[in-house]
């Protein structure tokens, strides 16, 4: 008897392979446009002291010692994040314009690896889902977080946002993963690189370093009530955490910057806005883009929670919690300034929406497939069934583009990349550069850039010379003044 296509189950292994292929197909645009990225602002400010000790021919020491003095100065005059300040000296500018692409690379693939890792340490060791189930969700997950949100330039194009904001957010994924490892295998070394990730995150921005000190808390208060003595091993990293974190907060710095926003809410009237501003987002957030992952997600998830041995409880309570945490990453920021942030810290925050969504979808269908008591033989997802959840998705993809104008960041880099727009706005910048590294030429004057392309332009200099990112540029580059008019 001839089997028919609709009912046999199709391969999880083939189904990532394509699914892996697409994320990488999609991000050949994003890397390629990636040649004409440039710095700007704040770039500048914050790594002058090491691009000095470049320009000198320096040892790693010494570039080192001035990413530290950098740190200690804003520390004292700006903000406490010191791990992020020492690591945003490091903007690649400092050796060449040139380099200055590596930044796009280092962001998207810390941000995928963190992705990956996490999606294969929870989905698949913890609740015991195939390894390419997990694979599947991490790549849908990828292509959404590079795809869908808010502004690609400042989370993988403008190095001195995306260091503090998507590079760190990375790095708690990692160390969400490394913890979870130590519970199910053990290994000092766990410990020790859990320590390590602590420290840069309880040292950077504010947002994932109160998530991270919430969740530690939790963890650590379960395996107490447990009485799991594993507990007292992972103390040491959150000691870590927590010690980077008051040190941070208690900068002198943070209250010179806070002085300049008067309008903000107390403590308890933050976190009460935080609720607020989380529901707000996430009706904003979930359009018709982020519905086709999740459509697209039902059948393998649900084929995952077929093999999973776990009874998904419940779930309500689950998304409750789920969105309690999720509004904790409101909070830091509505408390100091006021506001829910500009769009590289709404970038994390988009990050942090998408991978709650897919965990919660799991959960949900986990405990209804529970209550049906599938047969052990319906674990698979039937060829049929997958070619009507990713024809729903494509169909809301496509609706999303044509008509609500959804933005995709590889597209709108290949339609940068075909018009000129792109290489038109690096082409200005490395004459700009020329007249900049020029020792003879004392005051700069430019004209502003022609183009402003959406993937890769930040900001640009002013016509007012004292401005920070005219000041700071000519700092950098040893000039007495610049001005762009």
């Amino acid at each position: 008897m001839k089997k028919n296509i609709f009912s046999a189950h199709i391969s999880f292994r083939v189904l990532f392979l394509l699914l892996l292929a697409a994320l990488l197909l999609f991000l050949i645009p994003m890397l390629a446009i990636a040649k004409y990225d440039v710095p700007a602002a704040d770039d500048f400010s914050f790594s002058c002291e090491t691009h000095a000790a470049v320009t000198a021919g320096g040892s790693v020491f010494d570039i080192l010692s001035g990413a530290a003095e950098k740190a200690e100065k804003v520390y004292y005059t700006w903000q406490g994040s010191f791990s992020a300040v020492f690591l945003m000296a490091f903007q690649p500018a400092i050796w060449g314009l040139n380099y200055y692409a590596l930044t796009t690379w280092v962001m998207v693939f810390s941000l995928l690896g963190g992705i990956f890792f996490l999606f294969q340490r929870v989905l698949h060791s913890v609740f015991g889902v195939s390894g390419y189930i997990a694979g599947i969700a991490a790549a849908v997950a990828s292509l959404a977080c590079t795809q869908f949100l808010p502004s690609p330039n400042q989370s993988f194009y403008w190095y001195n946002g995306s260091v503090y904001y998507t590079f760190t957010f990375a790095v708690m994924l990692v160390l969400f993963a490394v913890a979870e490892g130590y519970l199910l295998y053990g290994g000092g070394w766990r410990v020790a690189a859990a320590a390590l990730l602590c420290l840069i995150i309880g040292g950077s921005n504010y947002i994932t370093a109160l998530f991270t000190s919430i969740s530690g808390a939790m963890l650590l208060a379960v395996l107490a009530w447990k009485k799991d003595r594993r507990w007292a091993a992972l103390l040491l990293p959150y000691v870590f955490l927590l010690g980077a974190f008051l040190l941070s907060i208690r900068a002198p710095g943070n209250a010179v910057r806070q002085g300049l926003f008067t309008d903000h809410p107390g403590a308890l009237e933050a976190v009460l806005l935080s609720f607020r501003s989380a529901a707000k987002n996430i009706v904003e957030w979930a359009d018709l883009r982020y519905i086709s992952c999740m459509v697209f997600l039902v059948p393998i998830l649900w084929a995952g929670a077929a093999e999973s041995g776990f009874s998904f409880p419940l779930p309500g309570a689950v998304s409750a919690f789920s969105f309690c945490l999720f509004s904790s990453l409101f909070t830091p920021h509505l408390y100091a300034l006021g506001s829910d942030g500009p769009e590289r810290l709404k970038n994390i925050l988009y990050f942090s929406f998408l991978l709650f969504s897919i965990l919660n979808l799991f959960w949900w269908l986990g405990w209804i497939n529970k209550k049906k008591r599938p047969s052990s033989d319906n674990c698979g997802i039937s060829v049929g069934a997958l070619c009507v959840f990713s024809g729903l998705a494509a169909v809301c993809l496509a609706c999303s583009v044509l008509f609500f104008h959804g933005t995709l960041t590889s597209v709108a880099a290949v339609s940068e990349l075909r018009s000129g727009e792109a290489q038109r706005y690096y082409a200005q910048a490395e004459e700009r550069q020329m007249i900049l590294e020029n020792p003879e030429i004392s005051d700069c004057e430019f004209e502003p850039f022609s183009s402003e392309p959406y993937i890769l332009y930040f900001t640009d200099m002013t016509e007012d010379p004292a401005s920070y990112e005219n000041e700071d540029t000519a700092h950098f580059y040893g000039k007495n003044s610049i001005v762009v008019h």
